[in-house]
């Protein structure tokens, strides 16, 4: 017997175990993502893996996006975001600033509450046959998003 049931919730004839499917084959998504709650710009980019060199292509990424603009940055303290190689990157690159939240403060993180919402709408205890089904949910959601929905959930 197989199920697919919300966790907490299990109810099954007695004797019968359910199979509960959790995990996908195929491997996790890795994400990064830019918002900016005040006038509700968000970029998110699937990665390979967090590392410093992909943080610095969306770095990059986030320079061309705004070019011309001061660009001040809010992270989280992820090892990689703190690398030399960042660092040197930041040096030549003066038009963005890194500055760093507090450890262990999610709550402060808009960039976590905007993450919680999208699990809750679109991936929460949900298996998915790939990893461009997954992304298609998750692109769903940003499409399906006003800016001013964005704004309201990043405020901290």
């Amino acid at each position: 017997m197989k199920l697919d049931v919300d966790l907490g919730k299990i109810w099954a004839p007695k004797g019968q175990q359910p199979e509960i499917t959790t995990h996908t084959p195929y491997g996790k998504v890795n994400l990064t993502g830019f918002v900016c709650p005040a006038n509700g710009d968000i970029f998110i980019n699937q990665m390979e893996k967090g590392n410093s060199e992909n943080f610095k292509k969306q770095l990059a990424f986030l320079v061309e996006t705004y070019q011309g603009f001061k660009i001040k940055l809010y992270v989280d303290n992820a090892r990689w975001h703190k690398t030399k190689t960042v660092m040197e990157w930041l040096e030549e690159n003066p038009g963005i600033e890194l500055k760093f939240l507090p450890k262990y403060a999610p709550k402060i993180n808009p960039m976590e509450r905007h993450w919680w919402y999208l699990r809750r709408r679109k991936t929460k205890n949900k298996v998915f046959e790939s990893k461009e089904e997954c992304m298609k949910s998750i692109n769903e959601h940003l499409t399906e998003m006003s800016r001013d929905e964005i704004i309201r959930i990043c405020q901290v």
